[in-house]
């Protein structure tokens, strides 16, 4: 299992990597937001579509230009959660972070956490789990699409375990 050290950061925890698994809108406000209480800290949106430009992002998140180009970089070889943890893991090496705050869905965290702590065992993750503004997982077991999705989640999950056991 992962080494998480903290579940969200607190005002006093201070972080120099951000890094937002891309996803929902909800993922972008809280890593943005996380960002700006963070001074100094950079942000790596990892997973971008590459028809997605710089300023596509900054204006559906409503950031200011001076943030984007100064602390923000769009990440576009993750196409999955593997891929996420392995553009992260170029990103904070070529930055020299050894503690990464991860913003996903609360759902999805635990697989991330895993797949990233197999690329960098040695990172400190704190984890930022977002609840997810597309999908209501209240009930779950009663919806079959939110069912479907948690199922998923969780057999991912447990493929993900399986195979950091084998490394």
């Amino acid at each position: 299992m992962a080494d998480v050290n903290d579940v969200a950061p607190t005002p006093s925890q201070k972080v120099s990597g951000i890094v937002i698994l891309t996803g929902t809108p909800a993922r972008l406000t809280a890593g943005f937001d996380l960002l700006k209480e963070n001074e100094g800290a950079r942000l790596l949106v990892s997973g971008v579509n590459s028809k997605v430009t710089r300023e596509n992002l900054r204006q559906a998140t409503g950031q200011s230009q001076e943030l984007m180009n100064c602390c923000v970089d769009l990440g576009r070889l993750a196409r999955n959660t593997v891929g996420n943890a392995y553009e992260t893991s170029l990103w904070a090496k070529s930055n020299n972070f050894n503690s990464l705050a991860i913003v996903t869905s609360a759902y999805h965290m635990p697989r991330s956490l895993v797949e990233l702590k197999r690329q960098m065992p040695d990172v400190k993750f704190i984890a930022y789990p977002v609840a997810s503004d597309t999908l209501e997982l209240t009930g779950w077991w009663k919806n079959p699409r939110a069912f479907m999705v948690v199922a998923g989640e969780f057999n991912k999950y447990v493929f993900s375990l399986v195979r950091a056991r084998l490394d």
